[in-house]
């Protein structure tokens, strides 16, 4: 087959795709270049900043009077502690939804009480997962995902130049030119440096789309041969007087004492052999460097064994992994900077469609 015909029929099959999944793609990539910023938006949707206090936190066993005399209806879940200038966010069931109340870590007091089903931000998260379809939605998202993989593919075929001479003009925009080159250049140019990092976020987004993707990783790391423990508390040594609000109180005061850099989330176990779990997570909030803790909740004393979810630097292949996976996703993994480029990244995506419909429609007019 000649280079001719061959880019002729990759052009179809990009054309195609490209109006068959435009839309929703836009959708997806533009929803998701708003929730990298999301821990900003909350900030100051929810009124997370304190003020510090020469103080010590209150205990958890104060959060949770507060809660149960001013919202008594949520079933108390974690608290997470963010630092020293920001809320302790407090996870609360409420049944068909979950609340989260912001409260001031010095005084116990209420700043900020959110519904995590009502909200612009909280409708944004199910739009960029399941386009507001639940279900169906997800399968939609997922073999959109998958076509833009081949979309990225066709694309690059179709900009790489034939001719060396017109290599350096594929990468960069020709801005004094007619408008129709400008859009051309703009569809090539951005998507071109756009699919480096778009096909990490493509990628991550197969990872978890595809249960079989991740099966064959499964094998390939031998994560299939692994067994784990169950945390689980000694209920035969439970004593009657013995105060689960004690030990969480000084479970979080000695943690937060020790590590006051970083962040702690610490969950209430909600039966009987239930353990008390607790993560310590860094300032970039990245998923594969949080190491996880569980307490019997009876004792205090921590529950050894070999669990899937564990200490960051004994996590098997693939758990690191799935770890790595979301934060990449997100653009957790540097920091600021990595949020701020997938951000970029997914405004370049959702250019994509539209500045590839007015190349199309342009040459249907022509």
């Amino acid at each position: 087959m000649s280079t001719f015909r061959l880019k002729k029929n990759v052009h179809k099959i990009h054309l195609v795709l490209g109006l068959a999944i435009g839309v929703p793609f836009f959708i997806i990539s533009f929803s998701g270049a708003i929730l990298a910023w999301k821990p900003e938006f909350s900030t100051v949707m929810y009124k997370q900043k304190v003020i510090v206090q020469d103080a010590p936190f209150v205990p958890v066993s104060k959060l949770k009077a507060t809660l149960a005399e001013e919202f008594p209806e949520g079933d108390f879940r974690s608290v997470l502690f963010q630092g020293k200038d920001r809320t302790a966010n407090v996870l609360l069931y409420v049944p068909g939804t979950y609340y989260y109340a912001f409260m001031n870590p010095y005084t116990a007091e209420i700043q900020h009480l959110q519904n995590m089903k009502r909200g612009w931000l909280n409708t944004l998260v199910p739009l960029h997962r399941n386009l507001l379809l639940g279900k169906i939605g997800e399968h939609i998202v997922h073999w959109i995902t998958l076509l833009s993989l081949f979309m990225i593919i066709t694309g690059l075929v179709l900009w790489w130049p034939k001719r060396k001479s017109k290599r350096k003009y594929s990468f960069k925009v020709q801005w004094k030119a007619r408008p129709v080159k400008v859009n051309y250049d703009l569809h090539n140019v951005f998507g071109f440096y756009g699919c480096w990092i778009g096909v990490f976020t493509i990628l991550t987004g197969i990872f978890w789309g595809f249960e079989p993707f991740r099966d064959s990783l499964k094998v390939l790391t031998e994560e299939n041969r692994i067994v784990y423990d169950s945390p689980i508390s000694d209920v035969s040594e439970h004593i009657e007087n013995q105060n689960l609000e004690n030990i969480i109180d000084s479970l979080v005061y000695s943690h937060l004492r020790a590590l006051p850099d970083l962040l702690l989330r610490i969950s209430y176990p909600h039966s009987e052999e239930e353990t008390i779990n607790m993560a310590i997570i860094d300032p970039w909030q990245r998923v594969w460097r949080t190491d996880y803790y569980h307490f019997d909740q009876y004792s205090g004393q921590k529950v050894k064994g070999h669990f899937k979810n564990g200490l960051s630097k004994d996590a098997s292949s693939f758990t690191l992994l799935n770890r790595l996976v979301y934060d990449i996703h997100l653009g957790n993994l540097f920091g600021f900077i990595g949020r701020l480029m997938a951000s970029l990244n997914a405004l370049i995506l959702a250019s994509l469609p539209i500045t590839g419909f007015f190349i199309w429609s342009s040459k249907r007019q022509s």
